[in-house]
């Protein structure tokens, strides 16, 4: 029997659609107080917020017409989606830029003249394509070494590829998200305790032979030795600061003290909560949270009522992805974690994050719409 196609926005999950907008304005609105300061006489917005509307607009547009294709399709263009990321990765290592003065050897930036655009935030979402597909096709026989190997060497490809950069940040989230999509794909505890045991002792083999140095080492020592790292730690300290002057209702949009001055380095960016945190308070800070989790429960729940197991673990890697990250940014904002450099899912001024986290959510959109009724999607297996 033939189906009957419907219109555009038909079957559309409009709850994920809606969460992500709302984040989005919200973070517009934060990135545009966090720049205030550096508006130029005669200008509107600066050009960080200029660059997250055309991120953004540009996101909802491509997340839109990806929702309208079978998720099945994209996840069985694996190999093209693996071979372009992996590719896109390596002409990265060898003219990409570094746009982090600190972070001279950090070259993960492409430079296209008109904007510069980080190909790690695109890899991202090729691994979950990738690795889904490759999840799925070892379902009935995960738990057997000979299987496990190949998924570990297939994880270990885009850290490999992004360390190569400089990005050790973006690593990290990688190397959780490889983590989080092989235990909702069911793969036995003993690997998970044999891989942190592994983990843990390269990580002290990499401190001991110095292969962990300069700042990132100095980030982490200064965790544990704050009075001796004050110079390193002053983003963070100076970031507490900020949110707990907040209190509970803020300072007042535009009006934050330390985020008009400048005083919380990169506060568009990396250290966007704390701007909520000083002009909106802890209710503004929790309103961050909340919306992310919404959104991140929004997908696991769409996961869980996916036709098949692709669409599961696709929705599986989103929702790992975003919680990574805001685990990570929260983790560094309140000095629990080093500050390595991850943005805030949707709040924070990186175009190229937001753009494929949006891309990401077109995914997401595509299999709450097959999964509901496949009649309601323009292109379909």
């Amino acid at each position: 029997m033939k189906k009957d196609r419907v219109g555009f926005f038909g079957g559309l999950d409009f709850v994920t659609l809606i969460t992500a907008l709302l984040g989005s304005c919200y973070g517009l609105a934060l990135v545009y107080s966090a720049s205030y300061s550096r508006l130029s006489d005669g200008s509107i917005i600066t050009s960080d917020v200029r660059s997250m509307l055309v991120s953004v607009f540009g996101g909802i547009v491509m997340a839109l017409i990806v929702c309208n294709i079978d998720y099945e399709i994209i996840s069985k263009l694996w190999p093209v989606i693996a071979a372009g990321c992996i590719g896109l990765m390596l002409i990265t290592l060898f003219f990409g830029k570094a746009v982090n003065p600190d972070r001279p050897d950090a070259k993960s930036w492409l430079d296209f003249k008109v904007f510069t655009f980080q190909t790690s935030e695109l890899l991202k979402v090729g691994f979950i394509i990738s690795f889904s597909y490759h999840l799925d096709m070892v379902k009935d026989h995960i738990n057997r070494i000979k299987t496990i190997i190949p998924l570990v060497i297939h994880g270990m490809v885009p850290i490999a590829l992004v360390i190569a950069t400089g990005d050790s940040g973006s690593a990290l989230i990688f190397l959780l998200m490889f983590i989080g999509m092989l235990f909702f794909a069911k793969v036995h505890i003993g690997y998970f305790i044999a891989g942190i045991c592994a983990i843990a002792v390269g990580f002290i083999s990499a401190w001991k032979l110095n292969i962990i140095n300069g700042v990132q080492r100095e980030r982490i020592t200064a965790l544990f030795y704050p009075e001796q790292y004050e110079d390193v730690l002053y983003q963070q300290t100076n970031g507490k600061i900020a949110i707990g002057s907040g209190g509970w209702f803020g300072e007042g949009y535009l009006n934050g003290s330390m985020t008009q001055s400048g005083q919380v380095p990169v506060n568009e960016n990396d250290m966007i909560l704390t701007v909520a945190g000083e002009e909106l308070g802890y209710i503004g800070a929790l309103a961050v949270i909340v919306i992310l989790t919404v959104l991140i429960l929004r997908v696991m729940s769409t996961g869980l009522k996916a036709r098949d197991n692709v669409g599961y673990l696709m929705c599986s890697g989103i929702a790992v992805m975003l919680f990574t990250q805001m685990l990570i940014n929260i983790g560094m904002e309140l000095s629990l974690l080093p500050c390595i450099g991850i943005t805030l899912p949707l709040f924070s001024s990186g175009g190229s994050s937001s753009l494929c986290i949006y891309l990401a959510l077109g995914i997401e959109m595509s299999v709450y719409r097959f999964s509901k009724s496949q009649q309601k999607a323009l292109f379909y297996t």
